[in-house]
């Protein structure tokens, strides 16, 4: 079987940890050129010096706010100045808000919807276009399990989430004719720097089943190798979402009772 990712230009967003440094060392592996984009410039550069010292190709990097669209329109120069045209566009970036909503600070708020959803949407605007006119191209979004399991305390994150799920599938319709695949995968719960940043509670990591930065960056190039329509990362999840979509009425009464006791838990260990 060849290699898919042997020469491919991909884009990387959120490279700088969590599952986007375990994803872009994976595919580097694999042969691909890459593109490193995320806000810490410091973290981008350690990471391509690690790629590049294991006999991957040198990656460039851009330091970028996803959320902000110049800052988008300038790293698609820089990617087209350095790399030419891109082959796959990973839209991994993403930002955390664990806590009940009217708690939260209004301009925390807006930063995880940027980042979550206005980045997922000025990214792919910037290099969707040359994707169309080459009639060639893969999109894959990183969205999150808790856009179809909507959960106590993560009411603006899962919304952000059910959005980027909910765009991936359509422009999945609206390009059927351009031969551009649209890939989203669906992480559930994952042991990262990231969970730590969202303020995910510790126990829940002993509550629920979990998976790796690591693993999971496995699963996503699967699904990218594959071509897969939506991918969802563990099999109890996708269970849950399956009741959910044909037993509405009874996954709201079950999962009620889980999360009510689940916060029960969580305001007794506070």
């Amino acid at each position: 079987m060849s290699n898919r990712f042997s020469g491919r230009v991909v884009v990387v967003t959120g490279a700088s940890s969590g599952i986007g440094r375990c994803l872009s060392i994976a595919l580097a592996k694999q042969g691909a050129r890459l593109a490193l984009l995320a806000r810490r410039e410091d973290r981008l550069e350690l990471l391509a010096d690690r790629i590049l010292s294991s006999g991957g190709f040198k990656p460039i990097v851009c330091v970028c706010d996803v959320g902000d669209w110049k800052q988008v329109e300038a790293a698609r120069k820089q990617i087209f100045a350095e790399l030419g045209s891109i082959d796959i566009l990973v839209n991994n970036a993403g930002r955390g808000a664990y806590g009940q909503l009217m708690h939260a600070d209004p301009s925390e708020l807006d930063a995880v919807v940027r980042t979550n959803l206005l980045g997922a949407i000025y990214v792919t605007r910037v290099f969707l276009p040359d994707m169309i006119a080459r009639r060639n191209g893969h999109l894959v979004f990183v969205s999150s399990v808790l856009g179809e399991l909507p959960a106590p305390h993560h009411a603006v994150y899962g919304s952000t989430k059910f959005a980027v799920t909910a765009l991936a599938e359509s422009l999945r319709h609206e390009l059927w004719t351009t031969n551009i695949d649209v890939t989203t995968v669906e992480p559930g719960l994952v042991r990262s720097e990231f969970a730590t940043i969202s303020g995910t509670p510790d126990v829940r990591f002993k509550q629920l089943p979990f998976k790796t930065a690591e693993h999971t960056a496995e699963l996503i190039v699967d699904a990218i190798r594959r071509k897969c329509k939506i991918q969802i990362t563990d099999s109890l999840s996708a269970f849950s979402i399956g009741v959910r979509r044909h037993f509405p009425g009874l996954f709201s009464l079950l999962f009620g009772m889980v999360f009510r006791k689940t916060v029960e838990r969580d305001s007794r260990s506070s």
